[in-house]
């Protein structure tokens, strides 16, 4: 049934986890509502991507790693970087070294994937930077099927249900034959490449946890740049 109140309420819980957009609700929130905003996950994705893709435009009177630097830092401000900090987490704990204090797995990572973000947004076209967000967020709600682990810790993927991952796919694709059906294959790829790496460590992984969620959207998004970037060669 068609429930607009459950809709709003959904998206605003998405907007509020994933942005820097912080609207208060003043009504008590149920799993139906997290259940309506998982669907609007790939539409936040697009609205944030095709932002990028204007800042990206300015290259055409700016240095091209001067405007990578710009769409990087504005991904980190507009996402807040929970992303790249629930990876941060992530990689702590999947790399763990013999002390429990040390943070170095973890601080090399989020260095290494903002060297990446840095060095390949200049060097790919434009529209991939609309499809890149799209892919993050589509891929955590299609990586809830394929992971068959305990899901109750996390924020997203304990919510997601058939239809959202059918969904999430359909309008994946759909963004990228209207912006670059050349990017259908990197994007192929990526849930190829990323459905098989969780499969064969889903044991290492073990308990799936929330920042998992952003340590996949994350690496989602930087293997789907380097493909493409491959592809473009």
């Amino acid at each position: 049934m068609f429930d607009l109140r459950s809709i709003v309420a959904g998206i605003i819980l998405m907007l509020k986890k994933y942005t820097c957009i912080n609207i208060t609700i003043y009504a008590d929130t149920t799993d139906e509502d997290y259940k309506s905003g998982i669907l609007a996950l790939p539409i936040i994705g697009f609205v944030i991507g095709f932002a990028a893709f204007f800042i990206a435009g300015l290259k055409f009177f700016y240095d091209s790693f001067f405007i990578g630097a710009l769409v990087l830092i504005y991904f980190y401000i507009i996402t807040k970087s929970v992303n790249i900090k629930d990876t941060y987490t992530s990689l702590n704990l999947l790399l763990k070294s013999k002390d429990d204090n040390d943070q170095t797995n973890g601080m090399i990572g989020i260095i290494l994937i903002s060297l990446l973000y840095f060095s390949l947004i200049p060097l790919i076209p434009s529209t991939a930077l609309i499809i890149m967000p799209v892919a993050g967020f589509s891929n955590l709600i299609i990586l809830s099927f394929i992971i068959k682990g305990n899901k109750d810790d996390t924020s997203v993927m304990k919510y997601c249900e058939k239809h959202h991952v059918i969904s999430a796919f359909a309008i994946s694709f759909l963004f990228t034959v209207i912006f670059n059906y050349r990017l259908v294959i990197s994007l192929a790829l990526t849930y190829m490449i990323t459905g098989i790496i969780m499969s064969l460590y889903e044991e290492k992984i073990g308990r799936i946890t929330e920042a998992f969620e952003g340590f996949a959207i994350e690496t989602t998004q930087v293997l789907f740049l380097v493909i493409t970037y491959m592809m473009c060669l």
